[in-house]
């Protein structure tokens, strides 16, 4: 009797996509479906008796997490990502299944068992993720995927991400704007939110004829803040307003300043970004960027299952909203700094 396992073999792809093929499950593009169909024939595999696709729905979804210093429903901003995912698939009856990805060096050095799931319609990949360990998780997985916080150029994957450009430039004129002339940035590794909210604090910058002053941290905990600042009062001391690359390294700068005896936004004006619930219990409360995160999760759930029903259709790149929240870490500096503004 033939088995699923040789016609996998014979056509070159996983068991799980044979199974979807054989089963009329979606998320197998049509080329796939009739290779996997071509062989089984010719091999004498018994092919099941099939329902229309359209009456054959998305049970099972995936998520697919970078290693984190928290684990995922704990993470200060993806476990609101999170919470916008479980929220869709509740409603649609999807079950959920979640795991870490186990990277070294930008490539996976294995793979979780759900990536093997033949159940798992679609996967969705959280974080910044290597382009190497992306296509390794998709080459085992056979099934959709959709990047959530990460994006490529160009990006042959479906993205959502928020307008990270547009809210450090937000922050940064929001210190500008208070009369502040010396803007420092605390920025962090190239994830690729990370690297286009440095472009953003650059651009108001540029726009004001100022000149940027970047520190950078390895990661962007707490410890990061507070070792980057520390950092700046020694290589640019002129600095009067902080833009920090998330809200987790605005607590840690804080945290600092305060240890090392300086008052905000007495001394320094400090911005952070993501609006995670610490950022209003901080003392004082910490203006930031407020980001959607729950949307994040739902818009990446809808675009999954919009391309599981519509696997040729051209990859989408979604771009959610942000805004600034104004609380109490921002004034204008003392007089003796303030330096006028150059003429624009």
């Amino acid at each position: 009797m033939v088995t699923i396992r040789q016609v996998a073999q014979e056509a070159g792809v996983s068991v799980g996509t044979v199974s979807r093929v054989l089963n009329n499950k979606p998320g197998v593009s049509e080329k796939t479906r009739k290779l996997v169909l071509d062989v089984a024939r010719e091999l004498g595999y018994v092919l099941p008796r099939r329902s229309p696709l359209s009456i054959s729905p998305v049970t099972h979804l995936g998520v697919l997490n970078r290693p984190m210093t928290y684990a995922l429903p704990a993470n200060p901003f993806y476990s609101d990502v999170f919470h916008g995912i479980e929220q869709i698939c509740h409603e649609g009856h999807i079950n959920l299944s979640y795991s870490t990805l186990d990277i070294a060096n930008g490539h996976l050095r294995s793979l979780p068992p759900l990536v093997e799931d033949e159940r798992i319609g679609g996967i969705i990949l959280v974080g910044a993720l290597p382009r190497a360990a992306i296509e390794s998780a998709v080459a085992a997985a056979h099934v959709p995927i959709v990047l959530v916080d990460n994006c490529f150029e160009p990006c042959p994957w479906d993205a959502v991400m928020m307008d990270n450009r547009r809210g450090a430039y937000i922050a940064t004129e929001c210190v500008i704007s208070r009369g502040h002339r010396h803007v420092a940035m605390l920025g962090g590794p190239d994830h690729p939110s990370i690297v286009e909210r440095r472009e953003g604090y650059e651009w108001a910058l540029q726009e004001r004829g100022l000149a940027p002053a970047l520190v950078l941290s390895a990661d962007l905990d707490v410890a990061d803040g507070e070792q980057a600042v520390a950092q700046l009062l020694r290589q640019a001391p002129q600095t009067t307003a902080i833009v920090c690359s998330n809200d987790s390294q605005a607590i840690g700068a804080l945290r600092k300043l305060r240890d090392l005896g300086y008052g905000v936004p007495d001394d320094f004006s400090i911005v952070g970004f993501d609006d995670i619930d610490m950022a209003k219990l901080t003392s004082p409360p910490l203006t930031t960027i407020r980001v959607g995160r729950s949307a994040l999760g739902q818009i990446a759930v809808q675009l999954l299952l919009g391309r599981i029903r519509v696997p040729d259709r051209p990859a989408t790149k979604t771009v959610v909203g942000v805004s600034l929240v104004e609380r109490a870490t921002v004034c204008p500096p003392r007089a003796h700094d303030i330096i006028p503004m150059p003429a624009i």
